[in-house]
């Protein structure tokens, strides 16, 4: 007799399966009518996840067209189905397999694009953070400062590419007037992905203040922060730029090194 786990194996086959295994076994009617039940499902499943996708990923589809997003969807839900109920969820490694699709492989930016991207999409929907309190800083000893351990607003992640993907996706957002092309070649962008209110910003960040601030996301003490941000820049006003991060919500907690 079969059980509940053999029903649900067979039928998670039968939907993400490329062979697309028969239900019949566990449907009524003829064979030809479990194929057409079955086909009806994996045809919406595909549609919902496929649409996860499009809405975590709208710059990628700007970038190859609606015919081959939908093409490289459907290899994707086949190598990577989905392991959760929450479709926000979906899509984490579409970097990844970008990186290793065969008809992308012209489109070396693609894959870094996807990452920024999925960054964005995390943000977005990242849980609130109280931003740090003063108060609470203020009571440091002068001579701890360096000790300093900063935690990063959820909300908040940095990336780095060697390609130019900040201004890539400036020019896909809806309602871009600016420049349209695009040098590939000019330059590594360095940048912070932030959600503002209702609204995520890809910002392009100067490297020694990024090498700075990545260095605290690793958790570096302060420290050893502005030593990496000073090597870069020896002209950094680190004062100046902690107040902004602070001010920003950027950083919003801390703890003392031991």
């Amino acid at each position: 007799m079969s059980t509940l786990r053999d029903l649900q194996r067979g039928f998670m086959a039968a939907v993400f399966s490329r062979e697309k295994a028969s239900l019949a076994q566990y449907l009524a009617g003829t064979a030809s009518d479990s194929v057409w039940r079955t086909e009806i499902y994996r045809n919406n499943a595909f549609s919902n996840l496929r649409g996860a996708l499009e809405s975590a990923y709208p710059v990628i589809v700007k970038l190859v067209g609606a015919e081959f997003f939908r093409y490289a969807a459907r290899e994707y839900i086949y190598q990577y189905p989905s392991v959760s109920g929450d479709l926000h969820r979906f899509g984490a490694a579409f970097g990844a397999f970008l990186a290793a699709f065969p008809p992308a492989a012209q489109l070396h930016y693609l894959p870094d694009v996807a990452r920024l991207e999925w960054l964005c999409h995390r943000a977005y929907f990242a849980a609130d953070h109280a931003p740090l309190r003063l108060d609470r800083l203020l009571q440091v000893a002068p001579e701890r400062y360096g000790d300093l351990k900063f935690k990063l607003n959820p909300a908040c992640a940095l990336f780095e590419s060697e390609f130019p993907v900040d201004r890539i996706w400036q020019a896909n957002q809806d309602g871009y007037a600016g420049e349209q092309c695009i040098d590939l070649s000019s330059g590594r962008a360095t940048v912070l992905v932030r959600r503002e209110i209702y609204r995520v910003a890809v910002v392009t960040l100067p490297s020694s203040e990024w090498r700075g601030l990545h260095a605290l996301s690793t958790g570096q003490t302060f420290s050893a922060a502005c030593d990496i941000a000073l090597q870069v820049d020896p002209n950094l006003d680190l004062g100046a730029t902690l107040r902004r991060w602070v001010d920003e919500a950027i950083l919003v907690d801390f703890a003392i090194s031991t």
